[in-house]
């Protein structure tokens, strides 16, 4: 759990060492936060422009924007509709590239018959008083992947060392 949607960003972001000199691809209609997250690692967000039909990323517009500098792509589901999550996942193959789902605003919402927010290699889910699950502020992010999770924990957690509080590794 997290502070903000924003800061679930953030750290899921972090947990990937995604940092200076690095690109993520977002899309180009979205909240701030998406860039803003970005920005907080000290990586450059590389817009790519939205579908009429869904205002989410444009999926065959991606591989126009991915460079060597690109290490994660950052679908956002807009208004609860789904990405077209199978060409960006086959990109992140193609290009070795991260996922980060942003699901905001698509809790509980299905892209062919898989729940949005558990596709990407990491997740991320706000709880804003304008979502549909609310706390009133707060975050989280999710992965299947144990090493990610770790990461997660102990950035979440000042880094503090296993073996010494208080000493930050």
């Amino acid at each position: 759990s997290t502070t903000s949607g924003t800061t679930a960003l953030h750290l899921a972001l972090a947990s990937l060492g995604i940092g200076p000199g690095h690109e993520v691809i977002i899309p180009a209609f979205t909240m701030v936060s998406t860039a803003l997250a970005v920005v907080y690692t000290g990586a450059k967000p590389v817009l790519v422009d939205a579908e009429p039909e869904t205002w989410n990323i444009n999926s065959a517009m991606i591989a126009n924007r991915v460079s060597s500098n690109t290490r994660a792509i950052l679908p956002v589901h807009i208004y609860g509709h789904p990405c077209d999550m199978d060409p960006i996942m086959e990109m992140a193959d193609k290009y070795d590239l991260w996922v980060v789902e942003d699901a905001a605003e698509a809790h509980g919402a299905e892209y062919r018959g898989r729940k949005v927010g558990g596709i990407g290699h990491v997740n991320c889910f706000s709880f804003y008083a304008n979502k549909i699950i609310t706390t009133g502020e707060g975050g989280m992010v999710v992965t299947n992947d144990e090493a990610i999770a770790e990461r997660a924990r102990a950035l979440k957690d000042l880094a503090h060392s296993r073996q010494r509080r208080f000493l930050h590794t």
